[in-house]
């Protein structure tokens, strides 16, 4: 069993890589902690040698099903339910999980909130150290921003599928409609978006993927079958968002220098691209929208944006300000 510290974040990062069927082996996972060393500061970077006593303690103490893949030449989980009980770590490495788990509770659906909560407590149970204890963690407030209600039992089973990578039988409602429909569904990707939580992936024997709102979810049933994680589904969605909306190029605005404090702190993040003008006003281009999020944004800024491109979006601010102003005359 190991007992250094080094050893056990190490093989931290090689369990995520396997967890995510990254196939890592000697070479990669060399390269990846040499990496983490320059960015993180951490310390672990190993030899190929050094992976590979890694790779045979996890096997050994911890019983890990790793086979070595040749397709991908590199190292999988032949089991994807099987989980990794590392060793508790020093204070630095525990105060990571910790506020991990303090963020997870207020942002976590229940009831898995309740058992990250039971988690933390029995982590400060067991530590040794003076530094923690729940009134400390209880001080970093988190505003979770959920907008909807999910039903408990629907989360915890979907939560459960997608982590076990098995296929459910769902009950759906369709937010427009109203209409049910029933899938049998691969949970590929959980995601919480904007105050919402969203399940993408394939309903059963289907190849064009599907974004369902949990919320809307009404029962989550036992299906039949297993899969793998589409990751050129996942590589897709980290590059261009959960929804397959069409978005507009080119969206060029001029802000008031009411607002422009903020856009100036959302810039390298939103993909800002501005201009600032002598009057204290910017000149704004926004990364490809889709046409729903401009609008909302815009009509939101109440009179403090103004669409100068294209002219197409432009009307439409025009017309539904216009609606606006009629209705609340």
């Amino acid at each position: 069993m190991p007992v250094n510290k080094k050893q056990i974040l190490r093989m931290i990062k090689l369990v995520a890589l396997l967890k995510r069927n990254a196939y890592p082996n000697a070479t990669t996972f060399v390269k990846i902690l040499q990496e983490a060393d320059l960015m993180e500061n951490l310390n672990i970077a190993c030899t190929e040698r050094t992976f590979m006593r890694d790779i045979a303690t996890l096997r050994q103490d911890f019983k890990a099903p790793i086979e070595f893949d040749h397709e991908h030449n590199g190292y999988c989980l032949t089991r994807p339910d099987w989980e990794f009980q590392a060793p508790m770590l020093a204070d630095d490495a525990l105060l990571t999980a910790m506020l991990g788990g303090r963020v997870a509770e207020d942002v976590l659906p229940s009831p898995l909130k309740e058992k990250v909560t039971r988690t933390v407590d029995n982590h400060l149970a067991v530590s040794d150290t003076s530094f923690f204890d729940r009134t400390f963690l209880e001080s970093l407030l988190v505003a979770s921003g959920n907008k909807t209600t999910i039903v408990p039992e629907v989360f915890e089973a979907l939560f459960q599928a997608w982590r076990r990578r098995v296929v459910v039988h769902l009950t759906y409602k369709k937010g427009g409609t109203g209409e049910i429909k029933e899938y049998d569904f691969e949970p590929h990707i959980l995601a919480a978006f904007k105050g919402n939580w969203y399940v993408k992936g394939y309903p059963r024997h289907e190849k064009k993927p599907v974004c369902l709102a949990v919320f809307r979810i009404q029962q989550v049933c036992k299906g039949s079958g297993t899969f793998m994680t589409d990751k050129k589904l996942l590589a897709d969605t980290r590059k261009n968002g959960l929804f397959d909306y069409p978005k507009i190029e080119g969206i060029t605005v001029r802000c008031a220098p009411a607002i422009a404090y903020y856009l100036y702190e959302q810039e390298r993040a939103k993909k800002l691209k501005i201009t600032a003008q002598p009057d204290g006003s910017l000149i704004v281009v926004l990364p490809p929208s889709p046409e729903h999020e401009a609008l909302r944004w815009i009509l939101g800024e109440g009179g403090n944006v103004e669409v100068m491109q294209p002219i197409e979006l432009r009307k439409k601010v025009h017309d539904m300000a216009q609606k606006c102003a009629e209705i609340n005359a």
